[in-house]
């Protein structure tokens, strides 16, 4: 079969475009966010469609996912995550009941992962305890396609409580079907200006 790959502008961030024949699926990317998480008890609401994010729900439209410090955690500050309305159907994979996984590349999120929704029940040792560059896989509703929709987020926390948290970048699936995680030997989903990559400004904070 024979493939062509091929990089596309969007609004906030790029899109990468599996073309088959004859069907046609599309990797959306929002690359080089470097989005601070702040320590608190609202941390950064983020919308992976739009790029939107802010320290605020109600500035973030529609936010997919917002990553924040427990107040009434013991100790307080710990990571949590938090996936808005049930109707969105927001979701982190994990390895088991309520524990989030931390993925690597050539692991795949999608119909057959497993997902939780838990915010304050949810177990976050890994990424409590410090990862590097580790992915979390997600689930979402994509508000543009209606689709039910699964891709991962680029994170690097640290030790003890997961803070300092920088979300690095994500993907998505805009067709629904599942998606690997890419082995980032070079930059290749990067907005550098080479390989004829063409990428809009990261969307600000509100």
């Amino acid at each position: 079969m024979m493939l062509k790959l091929r990089w596309l502008s969007a609004t906030a961030g790029c899109v990468f475009a599996l073309l088959t024949a004859p069907s046609r699926a599309a990797i959306v990317c929002m690359a080089e966010q470097n989005i601070l998480i702040p320590q608190d008890g609202e941390g950064a609401y983020i919308n992976f469609v739009s790029g939107l994010h802010a320290g605020s729900q109600g500035a973030v439209p529609g936010f997919d996912f917002d990553p924040y410090a427990s107040q009434a955690s013991d100790p307080v500050n710990q990571l949590k995550f938090y996936w808005g309305s049930s109707s969105n159907n927001g979701a982190g994979a994990v390895t088991t009941g309520d524990t989030y996984a931390v993925l690597t590349p050539a692991e795949t999120v999608g119909p057959d992962s497993l997902f939780s929704r838990a915010g304050f029940t949810g177990v976050t040792t890994a990424w409590q305890a410090g990862v590097v560059a580790g992915y979390l896989g997600v689930r979402f509703t994509n508000e543009a396609t209606s689709n039910l929709t699964y891709g991962w987020v680029h994170m690097t926390t640290m030790a003890p409580l997961g803070f300092p948290m920088t979300v690095l970048d994500w993907c998505y699936e805009e067709d629904g079907s599942a998606i690997t995680i890419p082995h980032l030997e070079t930059d290749g989903i990067y907005c550098d200006g080479f390989d004829d990559v063409a990428c809009a400004q990261t969307a600000p904070a509100n």
